[in-house]
């Protein structure tokens, strides 16, 4: 907002007055001169407000909620999400707030492992087709695309390994026998994907001295159940890669409140209340010293 800059002139005639008498100018020395030049300095800025801090157990942001939670004996870090849908709330999703914090942590990390997959151009029209029907039946949305990109620039950038599932041509076949989508089919080859990846990182990773400690995996909220549901057992890699590792498995739900909450399953989970009491902050639900939930604030 701009101010007016009001200038008041007050002039005093004593109707009648004799003329004073003139004096000569008086003669300026060098010192006046140069206070009469310098302009005045201008007042000082006033401080900034102190930044809000979060509630006692609450973090500002995930990379600060990462660092209070994640044990140092961590060898796989296994992050899990409710994937995004044209369906659902359109906020900003969990990938981009994960890709925005891997600098915070991405020395620590050798190789990323993320629930997507190229497409082999040997597996012909069967590949493309497939490819085609999945991405419309689960619903992403094009943006999911270009952050999957973008997550991938970042790992590059922090000198990680970043990997992609590998579907041979058998595998398209299956994922679409009769011109659908098989769903159990896709949660299948998914899983194998993603254990057989990160069991594999991590024995090429141990073959070096001086390896990073932690292999990380970015995907659905299913398939790193530390203890999962017995009906969903057979779809997390969890429990295959903290045997391989001596119980060093971490799992790690983030959680975009707006999503939960539109979700029948989330609903009943009991970390769900602090979803409803979502706002600014990033809360913390802990399930055991392995495992926790990362609800994320509201977005603005």
């Amino acid at each position: 907002m701009r101010y007016p800059l009001l200038a008041c002139v007050l002039v005093a005639c004593g109707k009648g007055a004799a003329p004073a008498a003139k004096e000569p100018p008086p003669v300026a020395s060098s010192r006046d001169a140069a206070v009469a030049t310098t302009p005045a300095a201008p007042d000082a800025a006033p401080p900034a407000p102190p930044a809000p801090k979060p509630p006692d157990g609450e973090f500002a942001t995930l990379a600060d909620a990462l660092a209070a939670i994640i044990p140092a004996d961590a060898r796989v870090v296994g992050f899990g999400e409710l994937h995004a849908r044209v369906d659902r709330a359109a906020v900003r999703s969990s990938l981009s707030l994960f890709t925005e914090a891997l600098p915070s942590f991405g020395d620590k990390v050798s190789d990323l492992i993320v629930e997507t997959f190229i497409v082999d151009p040997k597996c012909g029209q069967t590949a493309v087709a497939t490819t085609k029907k999945m991405e419309t039946d689960v619903k992403r949305p094009e943006a999911t695309k270009s952050e999957i990109a973008l997550l991938a620039d970042a790992a590059k950038a922090a000198k990680i390994q970043p990997h992609a599932m590998t579907l041979s041509c058998a595998d398209y076949k299956v994922l679409m026998p009769k011109g659908e989508i098989d769903p159990l089919a896709m949660l299948t080859i998914t899983t194998r994907e993603l254990q057989r990846i990160a069991l594999s990182a991590v024995a090429h990773r141990d073959k070096e001295p001086a390896h990073r400690p932690w292999v990380t995996l970015y995907g659905g909220a299913l398939h790193n159940d530390l203890v999962p549901d017995k009906a969903l057992a057979e779809w997390s890699y969890a429990g295959a890669v903290d045997k391989a590792t001596g119980g060093q498995f971490v799992e790690i739900d983030l959680i975009v409140p707006e999503l939960a909450a539109g979700d029948a399953a989330s609903k009943k989970q009991p970390w769900f209340p602090a979803v409803e009491k979502a706002g600014a902050w990033i809360q913390i639900w802990k399930r055991n010293a392995h495992s926790f939930v990362v609800i994320l604030p509201k977005t603005k």
